[in-house]
């Protein structure tokens, strides 16, 4: 009698089997979350009590423990700033939790500093920068000054958080822009800056092509413009100028990210390593820091790592402004280090002899492979909470960044627990219009079949055991159905992506395994992801009985049966 084993960063999922031979009898499975980080004695004690709820459910003791190589995943929400491409020949000015631009419209001119106002008037379109040592009352008034003496200012940009106290004490409407960063921009550079209206979409200088034109860059350089533009689309202000020179590398105490790009060693910063990370296949990064996440304060060495910006989830859903908090990036770190000790630990846990029997992705391959009907040539896609699977006849993708990055994206989102999200992820939601109505995400209106309470009416729900769970009082039923499809595409469908880069071929179908695969949307999600190349998906069926999950723990069964 063996027990396989699958310690996951989400779920703990165990299948008892009896093991006559090489012949396989399935006795008993469960799961149970997993308790405390993915490898530590306490998701192992939590494993060690689901085995002993099963055993004694099902009457029986296992006689040997099979576990695969744990690797923990570490994922959270990150307030990074945003991406920029390290090879793009534009630079944003402005600070990232900027917020209170001021003025309408947008302008493009030649770099003055205030302090060069004084001498004699340059002909041609001015944008004036307003240093931090400068008072906004003395700002004002040199502007205004100039303005009268001839100067042609067509915007503001200010270091401090003083647009809307300069703009209300100047004599001319210009868009002005304040807490960005003057380090750099060198007098007559180009500068080009915009504020947007309230109630207004249009962004002038969002257009690559506009921008181009304005900066005065060649179409050497559009698509690389138009990878940054994309990160403006929906900025209420806009400061850009030409990048004059090479990114500058991160401090000894900023945070960075260590990739390794055409065999050599680059270190970037978050934003920086942004597109890096999410265009390359798996493996290129080996050295992750940031200060906001606990377990990568001081620096971790890292497999991958996976970023998803939040504010791309516009490019599915395109939401009133306001009704989600599309700030900060989810962070996926992928351990290097494997956890040494788990057998010996959930030996001395359970008092049965337990070994390390294989890698988490071989077991996936094995696993999933009891499906009856796979297609030959099927690629294994295991996604759990914190890792992704890819494994092919000839090779095995491990990625950061799962089921775990699409609930932190959602508890981001919406600003709801995180245990919340992971209810509400999952599945439609409807919004209660009265005591006994209520709005589905397909536009049906239906009566409740008793009243709603008062705190869920008006506002979106999700179905709970206990009944209607509130979530949200900004969003439509509609609008969060495009939300939570733009989440999940822009987390796990995208990260499936880029892990198919690492194969040689394109596998005539992919077969999804593990918990996420259990949500019907990300099964769509990825299919949507994948229609241009062809590739089928489909859902695991393990041992044709449980579905998509216990690929890991029952393929340990099956790799131990095969060994004997």
């Amino acid at each position: 009698m063996v027990a396989g084993v699958d310690v996951g960063n989400h779920t703990t999922e165990i299948v008892l089997a009896r093991v006559t031979g090489n012949a396989v009898e399935q006795v008993a499975h469960g799961q149970g979350p997993t308790r405390g980080r993915k490898g530590s004695r306490e998701s192992l004690d939590g494993a060690a009590a689901l085995l002993r709820k099963l055993e004694v459910e099902a009457g029986v003791a296992a006689d040997e423990l099979l576990l695969a190589a744990l690797r923990p995943v570490d994922t959270a929400t990150a307030p990074l700033p945003p991406p920029s491409s390290p090879s793009s020949p534009v630079r944003s000015l402005r600070a990232v939790d900027a917020s209170t631009p001021a003025g309408t419209g947008f302008g493009v001119g030649r770099h003055r500093p205030l302090s060069s106002l004084f001498g004699e008037v340059i002909t041609g379109a001015a944008i004036v920068s307003v240093d931090s040592s400068t008072d906004f009352e003395v700002a004002a008034r040199e502007i205004s000054a100039a303005v009268e003496r001839g100067w042609d200012v067509v915007g503001v940009i200010a270091a401090q958080d003083d647009a809307v106290l300069i703009r209300n004490r100047i004599s001319i409407d210009v868009p002005v822009v304040d807490e960005v960063t003057l380090d750099g921009v060198e007098p007559d550079a180009l500068i080009a800056v915009e504020v947007v209206a309230e109630g207004r979409a249009y962004r002038a200088m969002a257009d690559p092509i506009a921008l181009c034109v304005a900066l005065e860059l060649g179409h050497d350089h559009i698509r690389d413009v138009a990878e940054f533009t994309r990160e403006l689309a929906d900025s209420p202000a806009i400061a850009v100028t030409r990048r004059t020179g090479p990114s500058e590398p991160p401090s000894a105490d900023d945070d960075y990210v260590d990739c390794i790009v055409d065999g050599r060693l680059a270190r970037y910063s978050p934003a920086q390593a942004h597109s890096v990370l999410r265009l390359a296949p798996p493996g290129n990064v080996v050295e992750v820091r940031l200060k906001s996440i606990a377990t990568a304060q001081d620096g971790i060495a890292v497999d991958d790592a996976f970023f998803t910006d939040l504010s791309s989830i516009d490019n599915g859903a395109w939401l009133r402004r306001g009704v989600a908090d599309a700030r900060g990036t989810v962070v996926a770190l992928l351990a290097a280090d494997l956890v040494a000790d788990a057998a010996t630990i959930l030996q001395e846990l359970t008092g049965r002899a337990t070994q390390t029997l294989a890698t988490e992705p071989d077991a996936a391959a094995v696993g999933a492979h009891t499906t009856p009907g796979l297609p030959p040539g099927t690629i294994v896609c295991d996604i759990g909470g914190g890792t992704i699977d890819l494994i092919g006849a000839d090779r095995a993708v491990t990625a950061a960044g799962a089921g775990e990055a699409i609930t932190t994206a959602v508890a981001r989102v919406l600003g709801i627990p995180r245990a919340l999200a992971e209810r509400v992820k999952r599945t439609p939601a409807l919004r209660v219009e009265g005591p006994h109505v209520a709005h589905e995400e397909d536009g049906r209106r239906l009566f409740l079949d008793s009243p709603a309470p008062a705190d869920a009416i008006g506002r979106l729900c999700t179905r709970g055991s206990a009944g209607l769970v509130p979530f949200s009082n900004k969003l439509a039923a509609e609008e969060w159905r495009s939300l939570r499809l733009a989440i999940k595409q822009e987390t796990v469908a995208a990260n499936i992506v880029r892990c198919l880069r690492a194969f040689e071929a394109t596998p005539p179908a992919l077969v999804l395994a593990g918990g996420g695969a259990l949500d019907d949307e990300l099964l769509r999600t990825v299919s949507e992801a994948l229609r241009a190349m062809s590739v089928v998906v489909g859902r695991a069926n393990i041992d044709g009985l449980h579905g998509p999950r216990f690929a890991v723990a029952s393929g340990l069964v099956h790799l131990y049966a095969a060994e004997r």
